[in-house]
């Protein structure tokens, strides 16, 4: 990292080779000057090598106390570092791992404000920063993307961060400032991980381990799995629940950087597939939707392994975040095929691998990544009718007239499975082509408190500041007795009015008032189920009913590009 003047921002790039020793000793030196360190994990490459690039790594769990196993098959125990511990035979028996003792990580805290495919474009805010007189930092993240020998992508990306706080608390007054003007989160550097003491031991008490920091279960065959009780999914959404979850591939438990257990599933690529497809799209979809299914997943998880999760020992997790991944639990014989015939099969642009996107019904028309999301896709994903034929009219969907038409009708997009021969389709027409919730004012009010943290006193209207081309709201401010408050990005627009999350953000809300004109009640008026960008999975099941290959349904939702078998 090269010195720097007085009121310039860094350019900070993570060396793969870097020791921890080397790390903490750049932390301190870092710590004395004013900028921040960002969320990142030093070990992670930044790209993928040809030995790696059909393996992944996936976060299945953290924030467990005790871990509660059942073995289907012979598993070796091993440290992290791969010594052996010890041997495990299949049998009705459970094993546990609980934590026997541990130190939390410990952590510098700073305010991600942007990211860019340009490094001129990153400096450029970042300096900005520095000239108002705080302290930032340019991230340089990702790299080129590697398969089989072969450059197939470049995620680059450029972060700019600003401030440097030892505690999260401390970063909250930076982030409450920055919230009208961009769509800060705070981000994290781990300074010390977490260690301590981990105790495997089977119910009878016959074997029993006390193993420093982790262990991995490896299978002693591909045959063998595992089941893992009492799985937490959907945490956050309307559908959170608990489950039994089986895994193949290898095992790891280890520390979160809470000093609570987490667990890792180390797979290849296609064997994390096999577990996605079935848990993004339903199995019961056309099998020409599911080899697109198959392809986008492929492509998804090829290009975003190096730049997710920088914090963490994983790739990726299993939730919604990244992509929802349950294990072989919901393996399913038409999913397990499509995944097979697309075998090594991606989306490019060029020459070039696209990280492609998904939701699960678009409500009609899809949307711009670029207003969606703060992270560059380095690539055009432009919203688009998601219509089946060309004699769809739509209205302007960015102005409020006509969002509130297109809402409070049925067009007849791909999306709209009215009648079609789907197992699902009468459900997701009823529940999120079109939807609708009421919400009293009181418990309105409560869930914005929640989860902004700002109480705005009696709650008068939310209004809409700007919406994308879908109509999907990126602005609105919520109008209060005691202070106004403007939120930024469709997500958070989601989150923020709703004890999970609405369905989308493409809405329009009207006011009941009581007999004194105060506020009684809001009606959420909406349509679609997602974010809305790429491929709509509805749209493509119609589109597979009427005839279209996978391919076909990809170059609709992503006009310019094309499938390329690549492994």
């Amino acid at each position: 990292m090269r010195n720097r003047q007085r009121g310039s921002p860094v350019i900070f790039r993570w060396m793969p080779a870097l020791a921890a020793g080397m790390l903490f000793a750049l932390m301190n030196d870092l710590i004395s000057q004013p900028l921040s360190l960002t969320e990142g994990n030093p070990s992670k490459m930044m790209s993928i090598p040809p030995t790696q690039a059909q393996t992944v790594r996936v976060g299945l769990l953290e924030d467990y106390e005790k871990l509660t196993l059942q073995f289907h098959g012979a598993y070796a125990i091993r440290t992290l570092s791969g010594e052996a511990v010890g041997e495990i035979s299949p049998s009705d028996v459970k094993w546990r791992a609980r934590v026997e003792e541990a130190v939390p990580a410990k952590f510098l805290f700073s305010i991600l404000v942007g990211a860019f495919k340009r490094q001129t474009d990153a400096m450029a805010l970042a300096e900005d920063f520095e000239a108002r007189g705080t302290p930032s930092l340019v991230r340089q993240v990702g790299g080129p993307i590697e398969a089989d020998g072969r450059v197939i992508g470049d995620n680059t990306v450029y972060r700019v961060q600003a401030g440097n706080f030892k505690t999260e608390a401390d970063a909250q007054p930076l982030m409450d400032s920055l919230e009208e003007d961009f769509a800060p989160r705070v981000v994290r550097e781990v300074l010390r991980v977490t260690r301590g003491t981990i105790e495997l031991f089977d119910a009878d008490l016959v074997h029993t381990f006390a193993i420093e920091n982790g262990f991995r279960l490896v299978p002693a065959s591909p045959e063998a799995h595992l089941t893992i009780f009492g799985v937490r999914t959907g945490s956050g959404f309307h559908y959170e629940k608990i489950e039994n979850r089986q895994y193949g591939g290898t095992l790891e438990v280890r520390f979160d950087h809470l000093g609570h257990l987490a667990a890792i599933n180390e797979i290849s690529v296609d064997a994390y597939l096999r577990g996605v497809v079935p848990s993004e799209m339903p199995a019961s979809f056309p099998s020409e939707a599911l080899r697109a299914q198959a392809i986008l997943v492929r492509s998804v998880v090829l290009a975003e392994k190096t730049i997710k999760h920088l914090n963490d020992p994983y790739d990726l997790c299993a939730h919604v975040h990244c992509q929802v991944y349950n294990g072989i639990t919901q393996e399913d014989p038409r999913t397990n095929a499509a995944v097979e015939a697309t075998q090594g099969m991606v989306l490019v642009n060029g020459d070039m691998l696209v990280e492609p996107h998904y939701s699960a019904v678009c409500g009609g028309h899809t949307e711009d990544a670029s207003a969606t999301w703060m992270m560059p896709t380095g690539h055009p994903e432009v919203g688009r009718v998601c219509s089946c034929n060309d004699t769809l009219t739509v209205p302007d969907l960015t102005t409020e007239a006509g969002v509130r038409k297109w809402i409070l009708s049925s067009p007849d997009a791909c999306c709209n499975l009215s009648g079609l021969d789907l197992p699902v389709s009468s459900d997701y027409t009823r529940k999120h082509f079109r939807w609708e919730h009421t919400v009293s004012r009181l418990d309105l009010e409560k869930t914005i408190r929640e989860k902004t943290r700002v109480d705005v006193g009696t709650l008068y209207d939310i209004l809409p500041i700007r919406r994308g081309k879908s109509g999907r709201l990126m602005e609105i401010e919520i109008l209060g007795s005691r202070r106004n408050l403007r939120i930024q990005r469709e997500l958070r627009i989601r989150r923020a009015l709703s004890p999970s999350a609405l369905e989308s953000s493409c809405f329009v809300v009207d006011v009941v008032n009581d007999d004194s004109g105060l506020p009684m009640e809001f009606v959420f008026s909406g349509a679609g189920w997602g974010h809305g960008v790429g491929l709509c999975q509805c749209g493509a099941a119609r589109q597979a009913v009427e005839g279209k290959t996978a391919e076909e349904i990809l170059r609709f939702y992503f006009p310019g590009i094309s499938v390329e078998k690549i492994y």
